[in-house]
């Protein structure tokens, strides 16, 4: 599995609200067509947001990226936002031992 975290600070609370629901659709309607498995985003203050993609390989997540992240990120910094990004293999056992969902609540 591939990684794909973004952290987003914006300039106030209101373009993070006006570009989290964008995100979100995207993620529904982009994201999941384009292999993603997994989505969770985090508000860790009014004003900033990190967002962490789960794709089945690295190859899904550059595909994904070209296809329409790019197009997004652009749109994002044109507002002001800051973003940075990280990518990388996750090592499944960490992964699955670590990390209980079960206790979570997705939509």
């Amino acid at each position: 599995m591939y990684a794909r975290i973004v952290k987003l600070t914006f300039m106030n609370d209101f373009s993070k609200e006006a570009a989290s629901s964008l995100l979100v659709e995207l993620g529904k309607t982009k994201g999941f067509a384009a292999g993603m498995l997994f989505r969770l985003s985090v508000d860790i203050s009014d004003t900033q947001r990190y967002s962490m993609t789960i794709w089945p390989d690295k190859t899904s997540e550059e595909k994904s990226w070209k296809l329409f992240g790019e197009g997004v990120l652009k749109k994002l910094k044109e507002t002001g936002a800051r973003v940075e990004i990280s990518r990388g293999p996750i090592n499944e056992m960490h992964f699955s031992k670590d990390l209980d969902l079960n206790n979570f609540y997705i939509n």
